[in-house]
């Protein structure tokens, strides 16, 4: 029975001193990570210690042993003279200075790659498939921006070399509002745009960045906030004008709705990868990314300098494109994109008056419901003339007879007139050269106007429209040729002009 209780003591005293050992181990190792207090701040990760591969778990437990080991093979007395040595560093000046000094002083900010392919460009080897797939994710953006681009301009210069883009020529209430939001939307949703300026706010910090990403370095940096800001910018572009050339808010939505799924491909295929529908390999390395975050040191990484940039950021993009906005509104609402000179054709089967009207209309500076009227060549506005302008009342265009002695403000475009065409919400007149006219008999019986003819007389208008041998100006150019003309209708010098080359005259 003593034997026993001399075993017990003995086991006791064995525990105890093994407990002793593991708490001098445990400090002494405790102490050791925070010999380098700044170094373990900067390079740890919350994230770090939950891997989810069974390699990097096998590996923590390989080196926990390993330390567990070398601890318990340490002489006690050799331990406890390096841990007083460690306490008695950790409370030096220099020491409790850092560990009493502010977050905010410090300047550090915990932050993690965005979620998009990208992102893989940062860190991952050129040759890696992971570097390929940001790099073709990118080029297939670019591709289809470039042919919606090409596609935009080419369309446009077959209708109107004024107006590059094909933008309409003007559009209603409903419409204007409809760009106004949707401009706004675009800009706030563009996630490509805000995350190269935050990733360029951060900076490049080898100390916090390139020791949680093995292989950063500051080019790939550039290479990821370079290409991820011009998609995204070129985004905005090609969404911007899609927005203004849209002349009804469905056509206008589905533009935009279209453009918005084009700039998210990045981080759609990001997801579906992270979801294991590109393979596993992806899926392991995209799950690495987005647990994995870094700290940063920078001077814009506090709140203040964020918020400044972030402001900074959304006023420099409503500012560019509510003033590209605002620059085609005016030119929109002061008829700029229409044809200022038209040549018409009337049948005069039904009504020989109509007839009669057969040549230039000049456009009037008078408008009727935000559209556009347009004058017989060489009248003034209290001669008696044709008239080319929209009921608002009937919804279609006229052909009417001014009075002699009334100006222009007194036209009535829904009274007494002769021609009209088919019911239309159109802002040009052109528009309607495709659908029925019809005239007005001195019976007040409406009849079919078996012709008419309408087109832009304007050679900007017009392709080849000055021939082999002559070149178009735009209006407001003098021709020393046409000088007498202009000075005697000189309203004729805002119009577009074919000018001959030498030896050849029209």
């Amino acid at each position: 029975m003593n034997m026993d209780k001399t075993i017990d003591v003995e086991d006791q005293q064995e525990v105890v001193s093994d407990e002793e050992s593991s708490l001098t181990c445990a400090a002494a190792t405790a102490a050791a990570d925070v010999e380098d207090p700044i170094q373990h701040f900067m390079s740890s990760t919350p994230q770090d210690r939950a891997e989810e591969d069974d390699a990097s778990v096998h590996e923590e437990g390989v080196g926990s042993n390993r330390r567990s080991f070398y601890c318990g093979s340490d002489d006690d007395e050799r331990s406890r003279g390096r841990l007083e040595g460690i306490i008695r560093q950790l409370h030096s000046d220099e020491a409790m200075s850092f560990m009493t000094q502010s977050t905010s002083d410090r300047d550090f900010a915990e932050r993690t790659l965005p979620t998009d392919t990208f992102s893989f460009l940062v860190y991952t080897d050129v040759f890696s498939s992971y570097f390929l797939l940001g790099i073709m994710v990118f080029l297939f953006q670019l591709a289809i921006y470039g042919v919606l681009l090409y596609d935009i301009i080419d369309s446009g210069k077959k209708i109107n070399k004024k107006n590059l883009f094909g933008f309409p020529f003007n559009v209603g209430d409903p419409v204007r509002i409809a760009e106004v939001i949707a401009i706004f939307i675009s800009i706030i949703t563009q996630q490509d745009v805000r995350k190269a300026i935050c990733l360029y706010r951060d900076g490049f910090d080898e100390s916090g960045l390139t020791q949680v990403f093995k292989g950063a370095t500051i080019y790939k940096w550039w290479l990821s906030i370079v290409l991820r800001a011009w998609e995204g910018g070129l985004g905005l572009i090609v969404t911007f004008l899609l927005i203004m050339r849209s002349d009804s808010v469905l056509d206008l939505l589905l533009n935009f709705s279209a453009i918005e799924f084009i700039t998210m491909i990045d981080d759609v295929l990001f997801e579906l990868a992270s979801e294991g529908f590109l393979g596993r390999a992806l899926k392991k390395e995209t799950r690495r990314l987005s647990r994995k975050s870094y700290y940063v040191s920078h001077a814009c990484a506090n709140s203040y300098c964020a918020k400044v940039l972030s402001i900074a950021y959304f006023v420099v993009l409503c500012v560019c494109f509510f003033g590209g906005w605002l620059i085609i509104y005016i030119k929109q609402s002061r008829g700029h994109y229409l044809c200022q000179l038209l040549f018409s054709q009337f049948g005069d089967d039904k009504l020989t008056m109509v007839g009669t009207f057969t040549g230039l209309f000049y456009r009037h500076r008078k408008n009727f419901d935000n559209r556009a009227s347009y004058r017989g060549a060489d009248l003034q506005d209290e001669e008696r003339g044709p008239l080319l302008a929209y009921c608002e009342k009937e919804k279609h265009w006229t052909l009417s007879l001014t009075k002699n002695g009334t100006n222009a403000e007194e036209w009535n475009p829904c009274k007494d007139w002769l021609a009209a065409s088919s019911e239309s919400q159109s802002f040009d007149l052109l528009s309607t050269t495709s659908s029925p006219w019809i005239v007005n008999t001195p019976t007040n019986r409406e009849a079919p106007l078996t012709h008419h003819f309408l087109s832009c007389h304007e050679c900007m208008h017009v392709e080849n429209f000055c021939g082999e041998h002559g070149k178009c100006l735009p209006g407001g150019i003098l021709f020393l040729n046409d000088l007498k003309e202009i000075l005697k209708y000189p309203e004729s010098a805002q119009y577009d002009k074919c000018s001959c080359d030498d030896g050849h005259y029209g």
